[in-house]
């Protein structure tokens, strides 16, 4: 699963001797992109051509409302698609170690959350 693949390159990346924060904030958000959109795909919606985890969490939220986890978190990742890999457009998010760690958990707790669909698919 690309999500995963995702996840696991944000982990890798943050773990470098420096950590490339940029670049492991690029990978959370990607994961919560693919995750995102790989609800609606399982929900029969068409997904747009975005970026905007706002725009994804309303839909997902609108089409899968069984689902039980705060979608905000993941969609505050929105910003991290682009200003991580185009340092020209001056703004700086100040991205830590600890908000990776926190985008990762946030990840972990929507896998979760979709395990739990998938196990009792009529709630």
């Amino acid at each position: 699963m690309k999500a995963t693949e995702d996840r696991r390159s944000a982990e890798l990346i943050l773990s470098a001797d420096p950590p490339l924060l940029d670049p492991a904030a690029y990978h959370c958000q990607q994961a919560g992109e693919k995750l995102l959109k790989g609800l609606l795909v399982a929900a029969g919606q068409s997904t747009p051509k975005s970026h905007d985890l706002w725009q994804f969490t309303r839909l997902v939220s609108q089409a899968v409302p069984s689902l039980e986890i705060d979608l905000d978190t993941l969609a505050d990742l929105t910003p991290w698609a682009t200003v991580t890999r185009y340092p020209d457009l001056d703004t700086e998010l100040g991205i830590t170690a600890q908000d990776i760690l926190d985008a990762l958990s946030n990840i972990d707790r929507l896998v979760e959350a979709i395990g739990q669909l998938r196990e009792n698919p009529t709630q």
